[in-house]
């Protein structure tokens, strides 16, 4: 009979286990704080960024801007040094941005990041 008992209580204990671990959704919890991390938003900004990793040393074209000015909204971008003759984007100033845009992102991420409009 107590076996049955300690049985019970061990399946009744996995089963709270995994309905708590399937009820978090898009939540993580980090260092015992609930991460609220818009997942949407990550996808997109992660996108513009790839996006620019891939043009700024090829064609900074309409899309390349598009990108840049979303990234822009949320994390600084220097676009003081796009003043230049070139009117581009120089590859130093994009390696230090670069760096600010994901740490801007770590910090921010468990905040649920809501799409800022135009």
């Amino acid at each position: 009979m107590r076996q049955i008992i300690y049985s019970l209580t061990l399946l009744l204990a996995l089963m709270n286990c995994s309905v708590s671990n399937s009820a978090q959704n898009n939540s993580v919890i980090f260092n015992n704080e609930k991460c609220n991390e818009n997942l949407d938003f990550k996808k997109e900004y992660f996108y513009h960024i790839k996006m620019i990793d891939s043009l700024v040393e090829k064609s900074q074209n309409k899309q390349f801007t598009k990108s840049l000015l979303f990234v822009s909204k949320y994390a600084h971008v220097s676009a003081e040094s796009m003043l230049n003759y070139a009117r581009t984007y120089p590859y130093a100033t994009y390696e230090k941005d670069r760096k600010g845009w994901l740490e801007w992102y770590e910090k921010n991420k468990c905040n649920n990041i809501q799409f800022k409009k135009k």
